[in-house]
C-alpha cells in the first residue's frame, strides 16, 4: 500500500480512504487542514489509483470487497487501536466495510458515501448486472476517458477547462495531479488510475455497505451536499437518521466538497 501521512506518533490515528479516479494526493488541501495536534494522519493510496502497485484486473472486479480488505491489511500491519476511519464516495463506502468484526475501530466519518438501495446491491451480484452495469452513463465515460498526455501542463491545462474542476479551490487539482498522473512507457504521463479499472470500480456495486452501518458499533457522521451530484439520496438521508447517525447536509458544495471546500470538510473530521 502506498500513500500519504502526517505523522504524528501517539496521537489519535485516522485513515482516510479516496474516491474512485483519484488518489490520496488529491486530498492533501483537505488533509492539511486538519488539527496537527489531534490526529496521525493516514491517507491511502487504494489499489489501481495513485502509487498502488497491487493487481487491478477490471475484468476480476465484482465489489468494492477487495478495497475493503486491502484497507484490513493494512490495519493489521500498523497495530493500533482507536481508528477514526473516514473517506468521500468509494472511499466511505470502504471505509464502513472495512469496519466489519474490528475492534479497532472506534468511529466512521464518511463524506458523501455512495449510499445506493439494497435492492441494487443485490441485484449487482447477479449475472445480469454485467450488462445493466456497463449501460451506466457514469460507467461509460469513464471507459472513454482520455489516459494519455504529452505531459503534466498539457493535462492541467486540459482539466482546469473542464466544469467538473471549476470550482476546485486553487492547488487542488495540482495536488490531485501529483500522483494521479505517471510515466508513459510511450513517452509523456498517464492516468494512474486506467479508464478500464475506473469503469469497472463504478460498475462494481454489490457492497454490503448498509450492512456495515448495522453492524457498527460506534459513533457515524456523515457530509452529504444538498446538490444533484450527491450520491446521498433523500431516501438513504432518512436511513441514516433513523439509525440516529449524525448527518450533516451542506448548501454551498458538490459531490466533490473534500475539494471545493477543504476547510469546511477538514472541519467535519476533526469535529
Amino acid at each position: 500500500m502506498t500513500g500519504w501521512r502526517w505523522k504524528n506518533a501517539g496521537a489519535r490515528p485516522l485513515l482516510f480512504c479516496h474516491a474512485t479516479g483519484f488518489c490520496a494526493s488529491a486530498y492533501k488541501p483537505m488533509l492539511s487542514h486538519l488539527d496537527a495536534g489531534k490526529f496521525d494522519v493516514y491517507a491511502l493510496d487504494m489499489r489501481g489509483h495513485g502509487r498502488n502497485t497491487l493487481p487491478a484486473n477490471p475484468e476480476q472486479l465484482k465489489s468494492w470487497q477487495v478495497y475493503a480488505d486491502d484497507i484490513q491489511r493494512f490495519l493489521d500491519v500498523q497495530d493500533l487501536d482507536d481508528w477514526i476511519l473516514s473517506g468521500h464516495s468509494m472511499g466511505a463506502v470502504t471505509a464502513a466495510m472495512a469496519s466489519k468484526g474490528r475492534a479497532d475501530i472506534s468511529e466512521l466519518r464518511l463524506i458523501e458515501p455512495v449510499a445506493v438501495s439494497r435492492w441494487m446491491t443485490i441485484i449487482a451480484a447477479t449475472p445480469a448486472w454485467k450488462l445493466v452495469g456497463s449501460r451506466i452513463p457514469l460507467v461509460q465515460q469513464a471507459a472513454k476517458r482520455r489516459s494519455q498526455w504529452e505531459s503534466p501542463e498539457a493535462v492541467f491545462q486540459s482539466y482546469s477547462r473542464k466544469g467538473l474542476f471549476k470550482n476546485w479551490r486553487p492547488g487542488a487539482l495540482e495536488s490531485y495531479l501529483r500522483d494521479g498522473l505517471k510515466p508513459s512507457v510511450d513517452g509523456g504521463v498517464e492516468l494512474s488510475c486506467t479508464p478500464a479499472w475506473e469503469a469497472a470500480t463504478f460498475a462494481a456495486q454489490a457492497n454490503d455497505f448498509w450492512g456495515a452501518l448495522e453492524a457498527f458499533r460506534g459513533p457515524v457522521s456523515i457530509f452529504a451536499a444538498d446538490h444533484p451530484t450527491s450520491t446521498v439520496s433523500s431516501a438513504a438521508a432518512a436511513k441514516f437518521k433513523r439509525y440516529a447517525m449524525h448527518l450533516t447536509v451542506a448548501q454551498n458544495t458538490s459531490h466533490l466538497a473534500p475539494m471545493e471546500e477543504p476547510a469546511e470538510l477538514a472541519a467535519f473530521l476533526c469535529a
